[in-house]
């Protein structure tokens, strides 16, 4: 995903804190959306060939683009041109029963004008699968470096990026009896953040923190690839600076996963999330889902809508804890062999639960809108444009900061650039 992400040429601003979206869906362990748009096949498929050697398979990928952002702070004035070099080498193996893979990737993003505001992320993946007959033993670590930025959703009292980091080391087994499995699973996760740069440095150690996460789901396929799920989720997140934030959260989700018809595919899961601050003596309860739908009506054209909506770790020491939900829809068309065109349309929220009496929840709202058009000039070389537009709106009272929220932004970026790959 990482790579895919670099290749289109721009990223949603509205971003939420899942490590398994920063990796391509064939590192074991990391499980990723359904990812059946034409655009992704495209993607894929180009990139399916790699260099091989002994069992493994190398996919080097390098890419440069260039262009021109409105509002690279969220302030208004801080428009500048940019430009984003990043690489990425995948590595998978070709075994018959198991498998291997791994991911390294590296992005840097410069922008002109606003120097401050320029990002240099990269991220690393390793995992693997045993199969021990019917049953699948899985083991996957990964280390992400990313920055939190003003315009991301669910992000407050952010000027500079913010740099942080995750561990994330993650092990399940797959019980197959039949018709019917249980998989639990144990995620152990290590947010380190990092020294905002700018006029004013801010340092943000006091959102460190580490989340250890339980879960067990159960699956029944009544018939080939349509199968009824639930799943048992157990979490405890402590903070060593800001102990207010220590939780323990427990969430049941069921639903249905449907694969079996090339027609419409999805899986829709909902359940209900109940958290409880022990410092802080608080609870929160609320609904959530999970929605992945892909609608292929014609070979040249699919249609992908996304939604989620979830209790949000903490990702700002002004926005302590979120009630978060996104939705994304985007449409893919082929229009010639060689090239590829996507729009997607996004819209978020992420309310803040009070802490204490006569404050106010803060809330955050964004739009965003894109266009992008991919055309392979050979095997080897693609070339993209795209055009992005976000805007936000906060209102309400953050619980630490005895102000209102900020005020709105708009965001326009144009993005041309060229992807190389083996």
């Amino acid at each position: 995903m990482l790579a895919a992400w670099f290749a289109l040429g721009f990223a949603p601003r509205a971003k939420a804190q899942l490590i398994q979206n920063e990796f391509p869906s064939d590192i074991p362990g990391y499980t990723p959306s359904l990812s059946a748009s034409v655009v992704n096949r495209m993607l894929l498929e180009d990139e399916e060939q790699g260099v091989e050697f002994n069992s493994f398979v190398f996919r080097p990928t390098v890419s440069e683009s260039g262009g021109y952002n409105t509002n690279a702070l969220g302030v208004p004035g801080s428009g500048s041109a940019l430009a984003d070099t990043s690489a990425s080498l995948r590595m998978n193996s070709d075994w018959t029963r198991d498998a291997l893979g791994a991911s390294l990737g590296v992005n840097n993003e410069h922008f002109f004008a606003e120097p401050v505001a320029g990002e240099t992320t990269w991220s690393a993946a390793i995992g693997g699968a045993l199969n021990l007959g019917n049953d699948t033993a899985t083991l996957s670590y990964s280390h992400v470096v990313q920055d939190l930025t003003a315009t991301d959703l669910g992000v407050a009292g952010v000027v500079a990026p913010v740099p942080y980091s995750v561990d994330d080391v993650r092990a399940s087994y797959l019980k197959l009896f039949s018709r019917f499995s249980l998989t639990p699973a144990f995620d152990f996760q290590n947010y380190s953040f990092g020294r905002a740069g700018g006029a004013v440095p801010v340092n943000d150690d006091g959102l460190n923190h580490q989340i250890e996460n339980g879960s067990l789901a159960a699956r029944y396929e009544f018939s080939p690839g349509d199968a009824a799920v639930l799943i048992l989720q157990v979490a405890r997140a402590g903070f060593g600076f800001q102990p207010v934030s220590n939780y323990n959260d427990y969430a049941v989700f069921a639903g249905l996963d449907s694969r079996g018809d090339q027609l419409f595919q999805y899986r829709a899961l909902a359940g209900f999330d109940s958290r409880r601050f022990t410092n802080a003596g608080i609870s929160v309860n609320t609904p959530v889902f999970e929605l992945d739908t892909v609608w292929t009506p014609t070979e040249l054209d699919t249609a992908t809508l996304t939604g989620y909506r979830s209790l949000d770790n903490p990702t700002s020491a002004f926005a302590l804890n979120q009630t978060v939900t996104e939705f994304r829809l985007e449409l893919d068309h082929e229009l010639r062999t060689d090239v590829f065109l996507r729009a997607d349309i996004g819209y978020g929220l992420s309310q803040e639960t009070p802490f204490g009496a006569g404050v106010t929840s803060e809330q955050q709202r964004q739009v965003s809108f894109g266009l992008v058009a991919f055309w392979n000039l050979n095997r080897n070389m693609r070339a993209s444009v795209s055009y992005s537009y976000a805007s936000g709106t906060s209102n309400g009272q953050s619980n630490l900061l005895s102000r209102t929220g900020f005020s709105s932004f708009t965001d326009n970026t144009i993005i041309i650039g060229i992807t190389f790959f083996e």
